[in-house]
């Protein structure tokens, strides 16, 4: 299970724990970092920024394998202008954008080390968040949860491996170790479960 996802993140398998509202916490994300996998935790799970310090800091505290932040990058989340300082100030090891442009999150990530994984739904938002530099792309397909995309794994995943230069994230559909191989061999680098 190499792909230049091990290489990009340093891990031991190509798979991100998805970042899930009021479910992720640091325990999920200290038991992926244990388990050679990485996983991110939405930044809107906590309700101050003291509590999202606090949070990086224990995972930190636990251990230097690499996890991330995801942030609702549009006017919807009143937070993300702190949030997006939080991140770059405390150094995460990357940020997932989601449901807006992520322009200003790679600007301010990238020249701190901070990888962006930015989610997509279409070819064209792809291209765009490509352009900006993005370090990944996550394909959100029709069966992912939360906001799905309106193509299958089996439709995305080859086009953007034929359009794109950089790594896919293959997001939605993967519960078992038959479906991450299914998602790589249709031209994933990853996946996000």
């Amino acid at each position: 299970m190499k792909t230049r996802f091990n290489d990009l993140l340093k891990v031991d398998y190509p798979i991100i724990v998805a970042p899930m509202f009021l479910v992720s916490n640091v325990a999920m994300i200290t038991a992926a970092q244990d388990s050679g996998i990485s996983a991110a935790i939405p930044a809107l799970n906590y309700r101050t920024d003291a509590e999202l310090r606090a949070a990086i800091d224990a995972i930190r505290a636990h251990s230097t394998k690499p996890f991330g932040i995801n942030l609702i990058v549009n006017k919807s989340n009143v937070k993300y202008k702190s949030q997006l300082r939080t991140c770059v100030e405390k150094k995460v090891d990357f940020i997932i954008t989601s449901l807006g442009s992520p322009r200003e999150c790679i600007e301010l990530a990238k020249p701190a080390g901070i990888k962006v994984f930015c989610d997509v739904v279409d070819l064209k938002y792809a291209k765009i968040v490509e352009e900006l530099g993005a370090d990944a792309v996550i394909a959100v397909s029709s069966v992912a949860g939360g906001h799905a995309g309106n193509l299958t794994p089996e439709e995305f995943l080859p086009l953007l491996r034929k359009e794109l230069k950089i790594p896919i994230i293959s997001a939605g559909g993967i519960a078992s170790s038959t479906d991450v191989k299914k998602h790589l061999a249709l031209g994933a680098d990853a996946v996000s479960v």
